[in-house]
């Protein structure tokens, strides 16, 4: 394969067809759409690296695993994930670049539709002692010559550090906490979560966030329609480990919300750790509209009755 037709395997649009295996209960499932991205994004680095992924050693003879550790998914609140539903055709740009030959960084942008954008980094590591203690490391025969290099580390790892501190992301929207907090126990399964690498699979942990957002709307009574109706439209997901297929999660959720005419936005902040050690693993920050009925506005009309307005403190639940 020589050079050109590494840059242009780059270059070339990815394409998605959404049929059932993308499709949730309310249009592009986030979590389906997070693994597409996750499997392209390594048969990308499978052929320009020139070495099947089982294959990437580093020099003490570790197999490398180019794990996700920042996500940015930014779309509009006009169009969230659930207006793009079933056979669609879903054309992408994308993008990638590497730093130091540990870090990969790379975008998504739909090119036929949008604003759709998604945004990934990944560092190579290797399990020292399982998938609750990973180490960096650098592939030693995987080929970089023909993925561009960034001049500094990606930016993403300095939201990823200020979200670690701040527990969360800064959105495009304040979430003004109105919705309360809920903290939530996620039982991990063993056979659905984790992946072929033994590691919970970094898209699988959108589907404990919307367990505990599920949990804290159900909690204040919110119609099964609205709950079900929720879509992202921005989210950013930061790693910072992993855990034992067997372990438990504890997940906290911070709830916001406001009107945008005939669209609710909701706003999300969650933190989550592991039960085993209570070491911080994930935090995230999302939001997500929806257009709204009689039955959302009746229950916003219930919900200002009771809860704080902004600026008058948070309602904890």
């Amino acid at each position: 394969m020589d050079m050109t037709t590494l840059v242009t395997l780059i270059a070339e649009d990815f394409e998605l067809e959404l049929g059932m295996p993308l499709l949730g209960r309310n249009g592009l499932n986030e979590s389906a759409f997070l693994k597409s991205i996750g499997h392209d994004r390594w048969q990308l680095l499978e052929r320009v690296g020139r070495v099947p992924t089982r294959e990437i050693r580093d020099d003490f003879d570790n197999r490398l695993y180019a794990t996700f550790c920042f996500v940015e998914m930014m779309l509009s609140p006009e169009r969230p994930l659930s207006c793009y539903t079933e056979n669609e055709r879903l054309r992408f740009s994308r993008d990638l670049s590497h730093y130091g030959r540990v870090y990969l960084d790379g975008s998504y942008k739909l090119v036929n539709q949008g604003p759709f954008q998604l945004r990934c980094t990944n560092v190579f590591i290797y399990q020292l002692a399982g998938p609750q203690q990973l180490k960096m490391a650098q592939p030693e025969n995987c080929n970089f010559e023909q993925i561009p290099e960034l001049p500094s580390q990606p930016d993403s790892l300095d939201m990823c550090r200020a979200a670690r501190a701040a527990g969360t992301f800064e959105g495009p929207d304040t979430n003004d906490g109105r919705l309360g907090s809920l903290a939530v126990r996620y039982q991990l399964d063993a056979d659905r979560d984790a992946n072929g690498a033994g590691l919970i699979y970094f898209a699988n942990f959108v589907c404990f966030l919307d367990f505990a957002e599920r949990a804290l709307l159900n909690g204040l009574k919110a119609p099964a329609d609205l709950v079900d109706a929720r879509s992202t439209y921005w989210r950013r997901l930061g790693y910072f480990g992993n855990a034992e297929a067997t372990d438990q999660l504890d997940i906290t959720i911070l709830g916001g919300i406001r009107t945008h005419g005939h669209l609710l936005s909701l706003a999300f902040d969650y933190r989550v750790h592991r039960v085993s050690d209570g070491k911080l693993i994930l935090v995230s920050s999302a939001r997500k509209s929806l257009v709204l009925n009689d039955a959302g506005r009746l229950w916003i009309t219930n919900l200002d009755r009771t809860l704080p307005k902004e600026g008058d403190g948070q309602h904890t639940s």
